[in-house]
């Protein structure tokens, strides 16, 4: 019943145009930036990446199999599967549905998992890998026969979702989004704020406030590579 409700709750725009604003750090470096995004669900998502000044930095094209990365500071490009995001943000396993499913705050099966229990906290439904038996001894230690733990916090009045977190222990690799700041769409409640934490190789934060979302409109994803750019290395 609790899968249903937030299959029905989810946002389910398949067009969607917005623009926000985002800060990052890694490690110690901070930097902040705005994005232009587009996307159609399962199929593409485009991003735009420019200084607060507003010439576009970066272009990056996403499908399910390929990464394509323009660098206009440079002049190069780059044009590969998820290695090159994986690379770039010192992770494990991102793919095109993980990356979605953060964007949107949708449910997603990280290694396509399934999901074990649901149990209550508070106001928060917790849906999870972990089967109840084995819940309190892995969040009190690692757990060597269940190296793979996501869990996602559902509102209990929305099911929209409010919190995910994977912990890959086999990699010593983690991922949490939290997200606020909901609002209306005619394709369901959207996000307007997420923070997300990546702990790899390197401790990423990314915190992306969006200041126009709009949805319906078919799309296109423009990503052309001129002649006197280098292919990167």
């Amino acid at each position: 019943m609790l899968l249903k409700n937030i299959h029905d709750s989810a946002f389910y725009g398949k067009w969607i145009s917005a623009k926000a604003s985002v800060n990052a750090t890694i490690d110690n470096d901070k930097n902040s930036f705005n994005i232009n995004m587009r996307m159609c669900r399962d199929s593409a998502i485009w991003v735009s990446v420019s200084p607060l000044l507003g010439i576009e930095a970066v272009r990056v094209l996403l499908t399910p199999d390929t990464v394509r990365f323009l660098d206009r500071i440079n002049h190069e490009y780059k044009v590969s599967g998820y290695k090159l995001i994986n690379d770039l943000l010192n992770s494990g396993n991102l793919d095109f549905e993980i990356i979605q499913g953060v964007l949107t705050g949708n449910l997603f099966a990280y290694k396509k998992n399934k999901f074990n229990s649901v149990y209550l906290e508070e106001q928060s439904y917790i849906l999870s890998t972990l089967s109840k038996r084995k819940l309190k001894r892995s969040l009190e230690e690692k757990d060597p026969s269940k190296p793979v733990i996501q869990d996602f916090y559902v509102d209990g009045n929305t099911f929209r979702i409010t919190k995910l977190a994977i912990d890959d222990q086999r990699i010593q690799k983690s991922l949490l989004t939290e997200y606020s700041g909901f609002k209306e769409t005619p394709e369901g409640y959207f996000p307007y704020k997420s923070v997300t934490h990546l702990k790899a190789e390197k401790d990423i934060t990314i915190v992306i406030d969006y200041f126009k979302v709009s949805v319906g409109e078919i799309l296109e994803f423009p990503f052309s590579i001129p002649k006197n750019y280098k292919e990167s290395r």
